[in-house]
């Protein structure tokens, strides 16, 4: 085989279930997919708030986390290995420098300290119960569930338990037009009153 021959990027078309994290890292494009024990569960349409509440946010950690250099955050196109057949892309998640190694071409490979997911209709059972016993499962530190319908935070941390097993549990809601003081950030202050993308919220498209 010549150097110049192109190499086949894996399409959905072609993979058969178990899918490995590998194969699913390769795919592009539209639609997206999470990788759920070895198979591909599509990725629900947002509405466009969702895409603007995530940017306000990450904008207000990223500018935090550069003047500290303190590592890199990272948002929803960014692939997130849960194991050999599993697989996540986060609305955003942080890797600190320290973790950087564990970055590869198509996935990070490492566990990401925080993770934070913006519900909406069409997503949150999947948050609060199967991506939230994942992240836990992981190592994950912290899991944040924005909730811009009721203007709230829920900040989760996880807790060994006597069984060796891990879980989440909340240690703080943040809500209304509070200020968020991130304890995984000390001296960053959120007004969440510059989050909320309040304006553009029961929108239509009629």
């Amino acid at each position: 085989e010549s150097a110049t021959t192109p190499t086949v990027t894996n399409t959905v078309a072609i993979l058969k279930p178990p899918i490995t994290v590998q194969q699913w890292g390769e795919l592009d494009g539209w639609p997206r997919y999470d990788l759920v024990d070895g198979v591909l569960k599509e990725k629900p349409d947002v509405a466009l708030w969702h895409e603007l509440l995530l940017m306000e946010l990450a904008a207000f950690l990223h500018a935090f986390v550069k003047k500290h250099g303190l590592g890199r955050l990272v948002t929803s196109k960014a692939k997130l290995k849960i194991s050999a057949f599993s697989g996540r892309e986060p609305d955003i998640f942080f890797i600190p420098k320290a973790l950087y190694h564990l970055v590869g071409k198509n996935l990070f490979k490492g566990v990401p300290p925080l993770i934070i997911e913006i519900l909406s209709p069409s997503n949150e059972a999947v948050d609060r119960v199967a991506k939230r016993t994942e992240y836990a499962q992981l190592g994950v530190i912290q899991y944040w569930l924005v909730d811009f319908p009721n203007r709230s935070i829920e900040i989760l941390a996880l807790r060994d338990r006597s069984d060796g097993s891990r879980e989440y549990e909340l240690i703080e809601t943040v809500r209304g037009d509070a200020v968020f003081r991130p304890t995984m950030f000390p001296g960053l202050e959120i007004p969440l009153t510059d989050v909320w993308p309040t304006e553009f919220e029961n929108r239509t498209d009629e």
